[in-house]
């Protein structure tokens, strides 16, 4: 707050008026000069320690990423893996434990991406005092990322579910038949939950090129088992039909067409 005085001497004529508002109007610029010059500074600062806070949260998304994507391929091939023993079980109902082709693991994990120091840029106002390229690029990033730690939890719920057999018997080859096939479907859906984790490590790297290769789409396209070369040749006149319709619809087909 500015606090103005009054004047102590006598004024004599105009002369010493407008000297007296003159010194009066120069005090007061030089005190508003000095107020602002220490909100800079301290904006400045402010600015300094917020982008330090955040650089250092980067560091550790770049590594829980890095640490996801080893995680991911661990526990996408155990969901495979248990997949493959639960069919086995399916299509030879009654085999004992010992015999099944593989013992079934759910000891994936995963490991959360931090927003501390961008939660609290938000809060304190700090965010405003970045140019507008500086707030989309982390707003964009802290999205992916938030994104990415709901996936990541619906997907440990999901193996959470297809586990549950064990809170009764932890053999599963004393699963009923219907109680395999919903195994079956549990685990299905935990890989899906995986896929779509995957496709969004994905889009967060191609988003932030300096982050660490993660999950590609060939490791993607294992999981859903997509047609091989000589069955996309085959059905090439099927799809030939399929993609007629889809173009009467406003559909623009993007991919490139099969080699031979």
């Amino acid at each position: 707050m500015l606090d103005v005085h009054p004047v102590h001497a006598p004024i004599h004529g105009w002369r010493d008026f407008f000297i007296h508002i003159a010194t009066i109007v120069v005090g007061l610029c030089i005190a508003v000069g000095i107020e602002q010059t220490v909100e800079y500074v301290h904006n400045r600062y402010r600015l300094s320690e917020t982008r330090e806070a955040l650089r250092l949260e980067r560091e550790g998304n770049y590594k829980s990423l890095a640490e996801n994507t080893a995680a991911w391929r661990w526990g996408t091939a155990e969901l495979g893996n248990n997949l493959l023993v639960l069919q086995y079980l399916q299509q030879h109902p009654g085999t004992p434990q010992e015999k099944l082709p593989g013992v079934l693991m759910w000891k994936t994990s995963n490991y959360p991406f931090g927003s501390v120091a961008w939660d609290a840029a938000r809060q304190s106002g700090t965010i405003s005092l970045m140019p507008r390229e500086e707030i989309a690029a982390n707003s964009n990033l802290y999205y992916l990322l938030e994104k990415l730690n709901e996936v990541q939890y619906e997907g440990a719920r999901a193996i959470i579910d297809a586990r549950r057999y064990d809170l009764s018997d932890a053999d599963p080859s004393h699963l009923s038949p219907t109680q395999v096939a919903a195994e079956i479907e549990l685990t299905q859906a935990a890989l899906t939950a995986q896929f779509l984790r995957g496709s969004l490590f994905m889009n967060l790297v191609e988003a932030l090129p300096d982050f660490p290769p993660t999950v590609t789409s060939e490791e993607l396209g294992r999981i859903r088992h997509s047609p091989d070369q000589p069955t996309t040749e085959l059905l090439s006149a099927a799809r030939a039909l399929t993609m007629e319709r889809l173009k009467a619809a406003g559909y623009v087909d993007s991919s490139p067409a099969p080699s031979r």
